[in-house]
């Protein structure tokens, strides 16, 4: 975890209101573009980002995240991902939400659905620690692509990187996170 984080972190569990500004500035660009990639709504994905900011800071004190970035994308998500069901109160239709969560259901046990898998609070610890186990440039794509749900295409061209680089990138790292999940025994 960087030092940043860490402060901020420790800022939230001493109730200093200013971490909620710094989460806003520092998160807010991305967690509103991952709530605006499943809600396509820039308000609704405003409303969502603003649920996040107030659920990190009630769960934060008791039960502070390893890596903040993946706290807040994987919470941004389900709360977009639960408006979006509520709203629609049918299955999820086109876009990239369902490509991305199908891609990466390979990594995960069979007969669950990747909603259910990540958040068991044990797997998602054990992801955190893989992803913190990885380079910087390996861990942003990651999290682009699976946290933030952006397509191939975006994170091609946010990281400089050709659509074809983009996907081997993503390939190895689902099969890097199969075999470590598979050394730990979650599959």
């Amino acid at each position: 975890m960087q030092t940043d984080e860490k402060q901020l972190i420790a800022q939230i569990q001493a109730r200093d209101e200013h971490a909620l500004e710094v989460m806003y500035d520092a998160y807010g660009d991305l967690c509103r573009r991952t709530a605006y990639n499943i809600l396509n709504n820039e308000r609704d994905a405003e409303e969502a980002f603003n649920d996040v900011l107030y659920n990190a800071w009630n769960a934060i004190p008791a039960n502070p995240p390893a890596h903040l970035q993946a706290y807040l994308l994987t919470l941004t998500r389900h709360i977009a991902i639960n408006r979006y069901r509520t709203e629609t109160r049918q299955k999820r239709g086109g876009g990239q939400v369902p490509v991305a969560l199908e891609e990466l259901n390979e990594c995960l046990a069979s007969g669950e659905n990747v909603e259910a898998q990540i958040s068991r609070n044990a797997m998602l610890a054990e992801m955190n620690r893989f992803l913190g186990s990885v380079s910087s440039s390996k861990r942003r794509i990651f999290l682009a692509r699976y946290g933030a749900l952006m397509s191939v295409r975006e994170i091609a061209a946010e990281y400089g990187m050709s659509e074809d680089a983009v996907k081997k990138a993503l390939s190895r790292m689902r099969q890097a996170l199969r075999k470590h999940l598979e050394q730990e025994g979650y599959l």
